[in-house]
């Protein structure tokens, strides 16, 4: 299905173009379902419900976070969702485009020495955790994490500051 999104995509795009280069008008027709199709090939690759990690997980005692995990040294997002609980902090990304999600990356919360709220990177505030036996630390981008500091401590078990 991802294909078939980024192939319509492409289609409406190329028929965009050349309406807008040789008919020298912009057909607003054409602007509404590429949007459309945009806004559905970020859905399936990037959106991870609580709903989809509950039945990935089998259980529904957790925080869940909306955000992105910065890869490869700071060059790429990887949307998904951060689960936090008393005692393990695991991103979970999309696995397929109907619904599935994978753990793409987990620490237990005591090998945790710390997180810092700030800028992960030139454009996203988020989250920056210490984790022992990590060389670099591994950042979160998201609004939310500023939004939700209480409760994430909450989650964590952490006393709050």
């Amino acid at each position: 299905m991802k294909r078939a999104v980024l192939l319509a995509i492409l289609i409406v795009f190329g028929v965009f173009v050349y309406n807008a280069a040789f008919r020298y008008r912009v057909i607003l027709p054409l602007i509404i379902p590429l949007l459309i199709l945009v806004a559905v090939y970020y859905i399936i690759t990037s959106v991870v419900t609580k709903k989809m990690v509950e039945k990935a997980r089998g259980d529904s005692s957790f925080l869940l976070i909306p955000c992105s995990m910065i890869i490869k040294d700071g060059t790429e997002l990887l949307g998904g969702a951060l689960a936090v609980t008393s005692t393990e902090l695991v991103f979970y990304s999309r696995a397929s485009e109907k619904g599935g999600v994978r753990p793409s990356w987990s620490c237990f919360v005591p090998s945790i020495e710390g997180y810092t709220l700030k800028k992960v990177d030139d454009h996203h505030p988020g989250l920056s955790l210490s984790v022992a036996g990590e060389m670099k630390p591994v950042l979160f981008a998201s609004r939310r994490f500023a939004k939700m500091e209480k409760e994430f401590r909450k989650a964590l078990g952490w006393p709050e500051d």
